[in-house]
Order: C-alpha cells, then structure tokens, then sequence
C-alpha cells in the first residue's frame, strides 16, 4: 500500500510537471534563441578582436573580457532557465542549484564591474588623466580584482538558495515537488538584507556610471567647443574689404561659405539645389543691374528650416562616430541596468512574500518569469552594438564572412 500511494504520487507529479512545462514552451524557446545567440554572436566577438583585428588600440581593451564574460553568462543562465523549464517542480540536484546560482551571480557582477571599470578607462581617457590612459598593468589588476570581488560577492548564494520543496495539491492530493531557488529553512531576515544589498549595489553602480559619462560628456562637448573656435572661417569683414575690386567675386564667395558651412546641401535634396541656384541668379543679376525675378509663395524660410534640421543630425552623426567608443561602452551600460533591475527587484519580493511565486497565476509566473530572466537578452544585443559602432570589427566581420564563401 505503501509503494502504491508513492507510486501515485510520483505519476501526480509527473503530470503536474508536464503541464507546467507546456505552459513555459515560449519561455523556452526564448531562452534557447538567446543561447544560440549569445554563444555565437559573443564568441565572434572574442575570435575577431583577439586573431583578426590588426589595431590593439586602448579602446578595445576590454571588449573581449567583456564578450567572454557575456558568452559564460548566456551559456550558464539560458542552460539553467532550459533545465528549470523542463523540471519545474522535479528539480532535486541541490548541489547544482547551488553551483548555477553561485556562478551565475558571480559572473553578473563581473560584467557590471567591467563596465564600472570601461567607464573609468573612458573618463581618464578623455580628461586626459594619468597620461590618457591606463596602463597594461593596472588593467590586468583591474580584472584580478573584479574576479575576486565578484567571487565574494556571490558566496552567500551557496547558503541561501537550493533544493526547495513544494506543497502542491492536485484533486485533493498534496504532493510534495522539487524546485531550485531560495532554501525554506534560511533566515528570512538574511535572504532580505542580502538582496537589499545586491539592490543598494547596482543602485549605486548606476549612479557612479552616469556621473562618470556625465563628465565624459561635458569634457567631450568642450573639447568640441574649443575645436569649432579654433578653426572659425574668415571674418565677413574681409571679404567687404574686397568687393571694391571686385564685386561679383565677392557675392560668389560669400554664398559659397553661407552653403558649404551653414546650409550645407546635400546630394539627395534637388528641389532645395535648385532653389538655392535660382537665389544665387537672382543676386547676380541685380549686381549686374539685370532683371529681378520675384516669385511668389516663396519657400526659402522653409528650406533654411530643413537645412537646419539636417545640419542638426549630420552634426550628431560625426559626433557619434567621432567619439563611438565612449557611446558605445555608454549604450551597453544603460541596457545592463534596464535589463537586471527587474531581476534585483524581484528577488526582494520573493525574500519578502513567502510563496510569491506559488500564489501567481499562470499568466502572472509566464510574464513574471520573462522579467526575471530578461537579464539575458543584454548579453545577446551586445554583439549587435559592437557591429554598429566599432567599424573595423564590422569590416573584419564582413572579410571574415566573404572568405568562407
């Protein structure tokens, strides 16, 4: 009688199990399309900077430690959200909880720290600090230090989460399943301080990083500034001083500096380079006492507004590139932190509502689940922003992918 209500259980829970795992077969496929992903976009990265990029320039430094840390992180957390996917409530190894939550939270730190570290290297670059950059052997304690303080930081794992049992109950039957995640006999009162820390943590690592791109930012937009000053066009005055020898040249020069510096047209706007023409005639002929054609409904205000505009834009692509380093490490740091706060803050909730995961519905633990888990998507869109930003990467990559062709 007694290996037949086991039995019994055992076949509950089973079904328990398999229905748990059909409502999470999107939840998967998400996690396995950012394995994939992560894994082969993170390690191009790596192959490219390390064995086809010819310049080792400063910038690039940490981009693979960065790519290599991205590629550990994806393949650890997608593997443990597949394997939880598929054992949602048979779960049982506690060993290897505790393994995946401990690596996983060490390797997450690794990755902020780096990018704390990225947006100090940006900072004394640009402020011209402690001749412009770091040097190879500060960089290399850099990442020691990261590695033993992300370590650190990620032992109270291996005492607050593991194997979890859970109390379900299936036509008037309690059944006790398995899962991975905080251990039911911990202090309540030391899972809440710890992720209030881990909180406080991030909190104050977002905090510092826009401080620091702030200043990157101002010292940037000085330098630039300084620049347009120093290379400032010819006063107007002396070219007046030339119109009493020879008054069309003059005319001619001065609408040429008023379209390439201040309106500057470009190619794919016809109708305003004809406007532009018909202007510059005009003018002309009323130098050389010609005819003046008035034309009605004019539409120049509007052409010196849509130059303007484009003006505008063009200035913001040449400083993008100009300085796409720091945007580009800027870029990926705000995703770190949209990504992993819903995380952080779903881990105080569940340290203070006992069974906050048990009491949602289905709809509520699939959404609740994605947020969780989201963290992931920022080590798969990495790649892409260094393919946009860094040009030689992009120009390696594109080399790389007609030569196995």
């Amino acid at each position: 009688m007694m290996m037949s209500n086991s039995s019994h259980s055992n076949i509950y829970l089973e079904e328990l199990n398999n229905a748990k795992v059909q409502l999470l077969i999107p939840n998967t496929v998400l996690a396995f399309v950012f394995l994939v992903t992560g894994v082969v976009g993170n390690g191009l990265v790596l192959f490219v900077y390390r064995f086809k990029l010819k310049s080792k320039s400063d910038d690039r430094y940490f981009i693979p430690c960065l790519s290599l840390v991205d590629m550990i992180a994806c393949s650890i957390g997608a593997t443990y959200a597949i394997s939880m996917n598929f054992n949602p409530f048979n779960f049982r190894s506690d060993l290897i909880c505790k393994l995946v939550w401990f690596l996983h939270q060490s390797i997450s730190f690794s990755s902020a720290l780096l990018l704390l570290a990225i947006a100090v290297q940006r900072y004394i670059k640009v402020s011209r600090l402690v001749n412009s950059s770091m040097s190879l052997r500060s960089k290399r304690m850099t990442i020691i230090s990261i590695l033993i303080g992300s370590t650190v930081i990620s032992v109270p794992c291996l005492v607050l989460y593991g194997k979890d049992e859970l109390l379900l109950k299936n036509e008037n039957r309690t059944i006790t399943g398995y899962n991975c995640g905080a251990v039911p006999n911990v202090n309540q009162t030391f899972l809440f301080s710890y992720s209030v820390i881990l909180l406080l943590m991030c909190l104050s690592g977002i905090f510092a990083v826009i401080i620091l791109y702030s200043l990157i930012l101002r010292t940037i937009f000085k330098h630039e500034s300084f620049r347009k000053r120093s290379f400032k066009r010819p006063n107007k005055h002396s070219l007046n001083d030339n119109e009493q020898h020879n008054s069309g040249n003059t005319i001619q020069t001065e609408i040429s500096n008023i379209t390439d510096d201040d309106y500057s047209v470009d190619k794919f706007e016809p109708n305003t380079t004809q406007i532009d023409s018909t202007t510059i005639n005009n003018q002309q002929g009323t130098m050389q006492g010609g005819p003046v054609i008035k034309r009605k409904n004019s539409t120049v205000p509007f052409v010196i507004q849509t130059r303007r505009k484009s003006k505008f834009f063009r200035n913001i692509s040449r400083f993008t590139h100009k300085h796409r380093f720091s945007v580009m490490f800027f870029l990926i740091t705000i995703l770190f932190c949209i990504s992993y706060l819903p995380r952080i803050a779903l881990m105080i909730i569940e340290s203070v509502i006992a069974n906050f995961w048990d009491n949602l519905t289905d709809p509520e633990y699939v959404i609740a689940l994605c947020f969780y888990r989201g963290h992931l998507l920022n080590t798969v869109v990495n790649p892409i922003i260094y393919l946009i930003f860094d040009t030689d990467f992009r120009s390696s990559c594109q080399r790389l992918c007609c030569s196995n062709e």
